[in-house]
């Protein structure tokens, strides 16, 4: 069974930075490989980067034990510097995607959907909104039991992009 209904993750986050940066730290690679992964001592690295409507990526992330983790990464709207729109997969290398390593049952169709709002001259309102598409029952109950978790993932993410924008902002 399809399910198409599905109330998504909301992560909101207000940065000391103009919409057009924070826009760009998400769709150029000078800036992913500064904050993409979930905590310090990650390292980020763009295997390829075509950041465009229709475009894709893939990138490693290396944790601090050495462990990888290879992301595909699928563009559907990149509307500077309003909406970028994309399905994130877990995948291999060569960019095939393979199932979630510790969930079985993940949806393996993730879409988040980023809305930047300019609130002042220099702040930025980012409302990041993440749900599994075309899932079946039992991969939307993996998505459901996880919910008190997402933060852990995106959440801790937003945190590297905070201390990011810090960093680059004068």
């Amino acid at each position: 069974m399809k399910v198409d209904a599905v109330v998504p993750a909301k992560i909101v986050r207000e940065f000391n930075a103009p919409r057009q940066l924070v826009f760009d730290a998400w769709t150029q690679v000078k800036h992913l490989n500064n904050w993409m992964f979930p905590m310090p001592g990650c390292k980020c690295e763009f295997a390829s980067a075509d950041i465009i409507d229709g475009g894709k990526s893939l990138h490693k992330i290396t944790m601090p034990n050495g462990n990888e983790m290879w992301l595909l990464t699928r563009y559907k709207e990149v509307l500077p510097p309003e909406r970028l729109v994309f399905l994130q997969y877990f995948s291999n290398e060569a960019g095939d995607v393979l199932p979630m390593p510790h969930i079985s049952n993940w949806p393996k169709d993730m879409l988040a959907t980023l809305h930047f709002e300019e609130i002042a001259t220099d702040r930025t309102k980012l409302t990041f909104l993440w749900e599994p598409r075309n899932a079946n029952a039992d991969e939307l109950a993996a998505f459901e039991s996880t919910r008190s978790d997402h933060g852990k993932g995106w959440g801790a993410g937003m945190d590297q992009l905070q201390h990011y924008i810090e960093t680059i902002v004068k």
